[in-house]
């Protein structure tokens, strides 16, 4: 029998993972309920493109919130950020059932909740390192991932069922009451403040100019690194990601021939196909990482055109095996990210790469958003398919990535140059 990692047992990392699965109960539900919500009210595909716009938006300002953990004690953000988010979804059922939902605030408070989500990612990213060692990172993320997408397969097939059964609403109240559940359960950390944190308050002015130090020094953290070289590759993948996602719901409705049940279960899909690729990351990072991504993602491009043009059975099927490799880029990249940063400057990078990986998703909301409403939902899937294999051809185009050796040998930042 393989021993338990001793850091499993740990304080602060119990309390981590017990939020993991709280949120995870609540995340399932909230990421079925607001796009059917959206989609229930307006009856279009168009506005589930506006609302995607808005998530993706936020995600793209994530470079902009992160370095404001560094004004507040850990803790502090992640207890009151899910307090706020708990207090904003409340609304929700408040103004259905007094004076109506308006399709424009419900586009709003799901761009609001995604803004607060891009301080707390950050911070506990920046916590796990503190919490485990950076010897521990990838076994510990690993634990972490898996139990989150287990959690997401179930809650997020079993939310499209007690949807409907409850409607949108009363299920995206179950949400709040998680996030409330996470307050709690993060209220028990017990780790101090950040390392370089002096504990002296500040005016506003320095505070500002700090701020901005703060920001430029993410900026050069990233300028000197391998991320550069990948971020048009991702951002392309990204577009064509977010393309098919806005479509998802309706595209699942014609697949199950309006059962709302199935955007769960392809949800779901996909959810069980990136926890194989979070499970199997830990034996695949002593492959060389460009030429395993190259072949992953041909592989995803294949899967998802299948998705496209089966029928419904083999689509969800051929959907969750294609996301097999978001598991394991996402991983193998982060824990490295994880290990080769210091702890003051995990936040900032972090949100500097996905906030430039999220770039060109706003766009892909709106034009994906476009196409479903004068196309057919299912050309955005199939467009999707075609991108990633469009992306291992650029990767294997790319003499530096194609080469990159396993994850652990990357070089991604140069550690002078952080001062």
């Amino acid at each position: 029998m393989k021993k338990i990692k001793p850091f499993v047992l740990e304080r602060n990392y119990l309390i981590l993972m017990t939020g993991v699965f709280i949120n995870g109960l609540g995340n399932g539900i909230y990421s079925v309920a607001g796009m059917l919500l959206v989609l229930n009210i307006s009856g279009s595909v168009l506005y589930s493109g506006f609302a995607f716009f808005a998530i993706t938006s936020a995600g793209v300002l994530s470079f902009l919130i992160a370095p404001l953990a560094n004004y507040t004690k850990y803790k502090n953000g992640l207890v009151y950020s899910n307090l706020i988010k708990a207090i904003i979804l409340f609304t929700i059922p408040l103004l259905h059932y007094t004076i109506g939902l308006n399709i424009w605030y419900v586009i709003s408070l799901l761009f609001i909740t995604a803004l607060i989500t891009q301080y707390t990612y950050p911070i506990e990213s920046t916590i796990l390192p503190i919490i485990v060692g950076k010897g521990n990172i990838v076994e510990a993320n690993a634990y972490l991932q898996t139990i989150r997408e287990a959690m997401d397969i179930a809650f997020i097939a079993g939310a499209g069922i007690i949807i409907t059964f409850i409607g949108t609403v009363p299920a995206i109240s179950i949400t709040a009451i998680c996030l409330l559940l996470v307050t709690l359960s993060y209220a028990f950390f017990n780790f101090g403040p950040p390392v370089n944190s002096s504990g002296t308050s500040q005016s506003i002015g320095s505070a500002v100019h700090v701020y901005f130090l703060d920001l430029k020094a993410g900026f050069n953290y990233i300028r000197k690194s391998l991320v550069p070289k990948m971020i048009f590759s991702i951002v392309f993948v990204n577009i064509a990601m977010i393309i098919m996602t806005t479509n998802l719901p309706a595209f699942t409705l014609i697949k199950g021939d309006g059962t709302e049940a199935m955007y769960g279960f392809y949800l779901a899909s996909m959810s069980i196909g990136v926890m194989i690729g979070t499970m199997i990351t830990p034996k695949l990072k002593h492959f060389d990482f460009g030429k395993l991504i190259i072949f992953l993602f041909i592989g995803t491009g294949i899967m998802w055109i299948g998705t496209a043009t089966l029928p419904l059975i083999a689509s969800m099927i051929l959907f969750g095996v294609g996301a097999i490799s978001i598991g394991v880029l996402n991983l193998l990249i982060f824990s490295s990210i994880q290990k080769q940063v210091e702890t003051a400057f995990i936040g900032r990078v972090i949100t500097l790469l996905t906030s430039a990986a999220s770039l060109g998703m706003p766009v892909g909301a709106l034009i994906g958003g476009f196409l479903g409403e004068a196309l057919t939902p299912e050309i955005p899937v199939l467009i999707c398919g075609i991108s990633m294999i469009v992306f291992s051809i650029l990767w294997l185009c790319s003499s530096v990535l194609r080469k990159l050796p396993d994850i652990d040998n990357v070089k991604l930042f140069n550690r002078a140059e952080v001062n």
